[in-house]
């Protein structure tokens, strides 16, 4: 099994939830929960960096479809840091991207699009 590990930065103008390992049935629990953890907080926008993830299933894709609803009813999205092609494909396929769901290919660019 790989290493999975969840780890939430609170230090920049936004939330970044950072995931390594696979994201499935066995480890969404504890991404949920570290998604509820900032939303609790009162996050309205939240980065979840997936740069360290190698495999999603739909479980995973699931849990953040869940947390962009929740952030939604305050008008708040999910900036996704998703630099592999094989996972965007995943998102893409799902039709994940929407208007509260949007990829970027590294951290800089998705605090950036807030910004702007």
């Amino acid at each position: 099994m790989i290493d999975f590990s969840v780890e939430i930065d609170k230090q920049g103008p936004l939330p970044i939830i950072r995931v390594k390992g696979e994201i499935d049935v066995y480890t969404c629990t504890q991404l949920n929960t570290s998604f509820q953890e900032v939303i609790q907080a009162g996050a309205k926008d939240i980065v979840l960096n997936l740069e360290n993830i190698q495999y999603i299933d739909s479980t995973g894709l699931g849990t953040i479809a869940h947390a962009a609803r929740e952030v939604q009813q305050s008008d708040g999205k999910i900036l996704v840091v998703c630099p592999k092609p094989q996972v965007r494909k995943i998102f893409e396929i799902s039709g994940l991207t929407s208007k509260n769901i949007t990829l970027f290919d590294d951290e800089p660019r998705a605090l950036g699009a807030k910004n702007a």
